[in-house]
């Protein structure tokens, strides 16, 4: 025996539960973008899953038993926003996996230049095209995209860098003994 529903709840329960759901995705999708190519952070990705547990599960298990499917509505919401911190983190692991491979290569290309060279390049540019086609960025993002790049006068061991966390978080990659650090 299929269940009925009254038809002015089956007509307008659905479009607006729908609706509500379209925009919810739109605010986690903007959130995303905003954490995980502008940021770079998951300073907003934490935020949201406090926001979440504090206060959008406890107001969908608040009307629980009274409205079944405003409890369902915003169980669904509060799913989708985790699932946004959820995938922002995942996101921002997976740039500084890239970027830590993509250093590792330009530290390469650098002991390749010294073996040649006698030195190492005073810039990462003196790479392109014999040791590298070009030099990569380290993450695609919009603000710390790019690696940095010290060689000291004295001579001692170049330093290759880009920004783990941004602002600060940087993360070194030792090319001479194959090692990572952190500054900040």
């Amino acid at each position: 025996m299929a269940l009925e529903m009254h038809p002015a709840t089956a007509n307008t329960s659905t479009p607006f539960r729908w609706s509500a759901l379209i925009k919810t995705a739109c605010v986690a999708v903007a959130l995303f973008v905003l954490d995980a190519f502008v940021l770079n952070q998951g300073f907003v990705a934490f935020c949201l899953i406090l926001v979440t547990v504090f206060v959008f599960l406890p107001r969908a298990l608040w009307v629980r038993r009274r409205d079944r499917r405003l409890y369902e509505l915003r169980l669904a919401k509060a799913g989708i926003y985790l699932m946004t911190a959820i995938a922002v983190f995942g996101s921002n692991a997976l740039q500084n996996r890239i970027a830590d491979r993509r250093a590792i290569l330009i530290g390469n290309a650098c002991l390749a230049f010294h073996l040649k060279h006698q030195r190492y390049p005073l810039r990462l540019d003196e790479l392109v095209p014999e040791f590298l086609p070009s030099v990569p960025i380290a993450k695609y993002t919009i603000g710390a995209d790019h690696f940095s790049y010290f060689n000291p006068l004295s001579g001692g061991e170049p330093m290759l860098y880009y920004e783990a966390l941004p602002p600060f978080g940087r993360r070194f990659y030792h090319m001479e003994t194959g090692s990572w650090g952190y500054l900040d």
